[in-house]
């Protein structure tokens, strides 16, 4: 098993590295730097629970459009969802790594909690179209932020597509559901572990955390791939893996909260995507999660899973065109 690790680690070495060897030591040699560590990238500094961070961001399309800003998934970054730049023809386009994920500066545990959820799309609001409503797109843990943002927020919010929110709109339906999503065990004290130093981690500690969470993407996940044996792709720079840990922490331990409060009185329609093979595909959005809002329809995916984006891109284009038209 040692010996396997080894090999595996010196073959992404050299993948990345033009097979030039790397100290794995040395800043950058895992994983891709932050925004703080390279100047070099896009980046736009925001303050958030008192704290000012750099984020990595990149804008698509002119900036007199309607706004419409991306929120990615869990363990994720904006990089797979750069082919819907598309919609800049109509939008101005404006996707981030949130803060702590992808190759955005890493926060401290303090940091990462609903309310900073809410005042960090308030802050890139703000700054992109501070008098007018936007367009929110979410995915996966995106869709659930984006939720939380409108329940919070709907005066801000124009339009909303959610694609595959996860099973976190409310206590409710997460302890109900949340055995039969998830093959590993999220309370287990092996996963708690990679918080080992708490909010005193080091950058080093977040690069060997970021990957050795992304060498295990293909294992913590169960019903929600159409072939678990060949998975879609899902290119990303980076994951956040200290935000993956505090997060999924704190739903096992505030079993009461409810990201969907006063979803039943926004005023306007949502999207809802639901794929046709992930276990929070389209039965389980028609179940659990168009009630919870007065006018929501839910559209079909079909041949793909919760890589939706990567997996059926035409499809996903054709409904959100067809959606987005209703209010352009």
């Amino acid at each position: 098993m040692l010996k396997s690790k080894i090999i595996l680690l010196f073959s992404f070495i050299f993948m990345v590295s033009g097979c030039d060897l790397i100290d794995p030591e040395e800043p950058g040699a895992l994983v891709p730097p932050t925004v703080d560590q390279d100047a070099g990238l896009p980046q736009m500094k925001i303050t958030v629970a008192h704290r000012p961070r750099l984020i990595h961001i990149e804008t698509f399309g002119e900036p007199n459009n309607p706004v419409l800003l991306l929120l990615h998934g869990s363990a994720s970054d904006y990089r797979p969802y750069l082919l819907l730049q598309i919609l800049a023809d109509k939008y101005h386009v404006v996707m981030w790594d949130q803060r702590g994920s992808g190759l955005s500066e890493r926060i401290t545990e303090d940091e990462i909690t609903w309310d900073a959820v809410v005042e960090e799309i308030d802050q890139i609001k703000k700054h992109f179209s501070p008098d007018n409503p936007v367009t929110l797109i979410g995915h996966s843990w995106g869709g659930v932020y984006a939720a939380l943002y409108m329940s919070r927020r709907p005066e801000n919010v124009r339009q909303a597509v959610l694609a595959e929110p996860g099973p976190a709109l409310n206590g409710d339906i997460f302890q109900s559901v949340k055995n039969e999503l998830f093959e590993l065990n999220l309370a287990e004290k092996v996963y708690n572990d990679l918080a080992w130093n708490g909010e005193f981690l080091s950058a080093k500690d977040h690069e060997q955390m970021d990957y050795k969470y992304m060498m295990q993407l293909k294992s913590t996940m169960m019903n929600f791939f159409c072939d678990k044996d060949n998975l879609p792709p899902w290119p990303i720079w980076r994951v956040g893996a200290y935000v993956e840990y505090v997060r999924q922490n704190r739903l096992l331990q505030e079993k009461d909260f409810n990201f969907a409060s006063g979803l039943d009185s926004f005023p306007h329609k949502v999207l809802i995507l639901g794929s046709e093979c992930s276990a929070l595909g389209y039965d389980f959005q028609e179940k659990y999660h168009k009630n919870l809002f007065k006018q929501a329809e839910v559209v079909l995916i079909e041949n793909s899973g919760h890589r939706l984006f990567t997996e059926n891109l035409e499809a996903i284009l054709q409904a959100l065109y067809g959606y987005l038209d209703e209010y352009h």
